[in-house]
């Protein structure tokens, strides 16, 4: 196979060198900005090309040595100095924000945990024998012994779960939290995970333990089931919903709209500031888990609706707007209900920067006040957003 000498000319939205070859551009991972390699072809494209670093030429002063060891794992910045790292974030959510939202000067510096590696509290591991992942892209699966992102309670479970025979067992996830949930895609002998761990579930049904597991942020308990999402990162977690609550103006006359309330966190966080939140989730695990939430933490002044926003809307009346969707964004239908409901304030909690700007687009009459990247997700290119919007 064909080498070819190139230099990198900077790092696109996804971590990935980019470079010039047979006149047009090639996107090569763990490629740092003014270092030269040797790279192969793997992909060839009419409009661009993915390569394959050889061997390096010249290294950058910004690289690292990365704890974790595995290729094509998602850790698409682990090459890369920390400091370097958040830069590059800060400088890639105001770039999107220019290019997609004409905005400038609107966004803030990056906030950032104190953990940089084995911070994620959930891990979803593909099984072939033993736990591992598939190589980005493809299905080439890679065994592991570790998961150098995740807490070590769970690569204690990773370390179990390697010794025993997991031949007709397809997925696996897992849970750390206050306590451990594992929930397994198949059939397996769970004797040695009862020690360790809080829950099992075992092809969506509960066969150990507990029904849900706790996890405190701040000073707040929450519930978690197998279906409902958490954010992965619980330091910066706390330090997002802060934030939130930064944003906000604090009157007890006020109701506050949660949309895609998940189980409840940003809510839960809110209520003791306002005299109504309404959460709107069309999770049901979530959603009985959001309630099971209040019940715990004693919490009288909120209110959670299972179903689906766009529909649940059109009823509904709000001083305060916050949203938390998934990464696709905000539906056509639910910028048109936000849009009906007219609040004062949108407070947009966003884990990709492109939808939230095509969002800000379309949130007509509101004007960005200020949006912070939190780095949720160290080593990867993936950050999180807080955008605050006002009625013009």
């Amino acid at each position: 196979m064909d080498k070819y000498l190139v230099k990198c000319e900077k790092i696109d939205d996804f971590g990935r060198g980019i470079v010039f070859l047979d006149g047009k551009v090639m996107f090569v991972p763990d490629l740092l900005p003014n270092e030269e390699a040797y790279v192969i072809k793997t992909l060839d494209k009419k409009k661009y090309s993915l390569g394959k670093v050889v061997s390096f030429v010249l290294k950058s002063d910004d690289r690292v040595l990365s704890k974790c060891k595995n290729d094509d794992c998602g850790c698409s910045l682990k090459h890369l100095k920390y400091e370097k790292a958040l830069e590059y974030k800060n400088e890639k959510v105001k770039n999107i924000f220019k290019k997609f939202a004409s905005l400038d000067d609107v966004v803030l510096k990056i906030v950032y945990g104190d953990k940089k590696w084995n911070y994620r509290n959930k891990v979803t591991l593909k099984v072939k024998g033993k736990c591992g992942y598939f190589k980005n892209n493809s299905h080439e699966f890679v065994p592991i012994d570790r998961h150098e992102l995740a807490k070590e309670d769970i690569n204690n479970i990773i370390s179990i779960l390697n010794k025993e025979d997991l031949s007709n067992v397809s997925e696996v996830i897992i849970k750390a939290y206050d306590e451990i949930m594992v929930v397994i895609k198949g059939y397996m002998d769970i004797s040695n995970l009862k020690k360790p761990v809080s829950s099992i579930y075992m092809n969506d049904k509960l066969v150990y333990g507990s029904k849900y597991i706790y996890n405190h942020i701040g000073d707040l308990k929450f519930l978690v089931g197998p279906e409902a999402f958490f954010q992965v990162n619980d330091d910066v977690t706390l330090k997002l919903y802060n934030k939130v609550l930064d944003y906000l103006p604090k009157d007890k006359n006020k109701t506050v709209l949660d949309l895609y309330c998940g189980t409840g966190t940003i809510s839960l966080f809110l209520s003791k500031y306002y005299k109504n939140v309404i959460g709107i989730e069309i999770n049901k695990d979530a959603y009985l888990c959001a309630n099971l939430n209040k019940e715990i933490n004693d919490i009288k002044n909120v209110n959670f609706i299972c179903g689906d926003v766009s529909k649940e809307i059109d009823n509904l009346k709000a001083d305060i707007v916050v949203v938390d969707p998934p990464r696709a964004g905000l539906s056509k239908e639910g910028i048109r209900d936000i849009l009906k409901i007219n609040p004062e304030e949108i407070v947009y909690v966003s884990c990709d920067p492109v939808t939230l700007a095509r969002d800000i687009n379309l949130l007509n009459g509101y004007k960005v006040v200020s949006d912070t990247p939190f780095d949720m997700f160290p080593m990867t290119y993936h950050c999180e957003s807080v955008c605050v919007l006002e009625r013009r």
